[in-house]
């Protein structure tokens, strides 16, 4: 099948005076968008029905001003969709942030999140109830709706949707500040051995502890506890000295950051059946086991979530049916 889409960007290409290279795909993220290797750069086909590529530019300026290594843009067209980036190396987080290395790289991490947290929050939407809820409601639409048929009573109906609303409340509660919505292991680079950031443009003013619970509880891997804990007081207190964290102690900090994990996982089993089902990405359900284990520990840890946490437990034989 002829791609159009990948003709079109080589003629612009070429019709901006770049050599004449081959386009390389790269295994692109979980969105419409994709990615090229072209030369010693990176080519990207962002079509603009779909994707926010202005909120991509103006997102990259934000993250470059507050000192955050960021990919430049050499040329975009945002009629096509089209962009040419520095091409970032093909070394992600995930690939040096483990054994002995771990600990280090985590805590370069953590310093990111510092810049990340004093990002100006002007023109970035709200992660707010609607938003929140919304996130949430992918989890019964994709996961237990249209990928096991699972109807749900009365009874576990309420204890979901009261469930989903007291986490939206401890996510609206605490602090908020600019947000990545997806800062992890595969979406941080490592170029030398500086850090940069990407998959940004989705960044929202929201939750103090959001980006730290993707990079701690992440959906790729599972870190060791002490770890996870000298990075959580490492963040609390780099956020504390920056005057962000209000009357909030180290324990409701991580009370808090608990919550907001179990907000992210629920929705990301919704977006992982989805991709399975809507755009024919089955590699994601993998990782479904580790996300959904995730949920079950964070439901156990909280006050009020034992219907939730009974309920996702019903599960685990469900997942093991996708992920034998």
């Amino acid at each position: 099948m002829i791609d159009l889409r990948k003709n079109e960007l080589k003629s612009w290409l070429i019709s901006i005076n770049e050599p004449d290279h081959e386009l390389i795909p790269l295994n692109g993220d979980a969105s419409l968008r994709r990615y090229f290797i072209y030369g010693n750069k990176i080519a990207v086909d962002s079509p603009p029905a779909s994707q926010k590529n202005r909120e991509f530019i103006a997102i990259n300026k934000k993250l470059h001003d507050a000192g955050i290594y960021v990919p430049q843009i050499f040329v975009y067209d945002l009629n096509k969709g089209f962009f040419l980036l520095e091409n970032l190396g093909s070394t992600l987080f995930a690939d040096v942030a483990k054994e002995k290395e771990e600990s280090f790289w985590y805590e370069k991490a953590a310093e990111v999140l510092t810049k990340l947290a004093q990002v100006t929050t002007e023109d970035l939407p709200a992660f707010d109830r609607d938003f929140i809820l919304f996130e949430l409601s992918l989890f019964p639409e994709w996961m237990l709706n249209k990928t096991f048929n699972f109807v749900l009573d009365k009874q576990d109906a309420k204890a979901l949707q009261d469930s989903f609303s007291r986490l939206a409340d401890l996510c609206l509660k605490q602090p908020q500040i600019a947000m990545h919505r997806d800062f992890h292991s595969r979406n941080i680079m490592i170029v030398q051995d500086k850090l940069a950031v990407i998959d940004y443009q989705d960044m929202v003013k929201g939750p103090l502890t959001y980006d730290l619970a993707s990079l701690l509880f992440d959906c790729y891997k599972v870190l060791p506890e002490t770890l996870g804990d000298k990075i959580t007081t490492k963040t609390f207190t780099s956020y504390k000295n920056l005057n962000l964290t209000g009357d909030l102690s180290l324990d409701e900090f991580k009370r808090d950051l608990i919550a907001v994990s179990l907000q992210r996982h629920l929705k990301v089993l919704g977006i992982f059946c989805r991709l399975n089902i809507r755009d024919h990405k089955n590699g994601y359900l993998k990782d479904l086991p580790r996300v959904l284990n995730y949920a079950i520990k964070e439901s156990a840890a909280l006050t009020n979530f034992e219907s939730l946490h009974e309920f996702l437990k019903k599960l685990i034989p469900l997942v093991k049916t996708l992920c034998p």
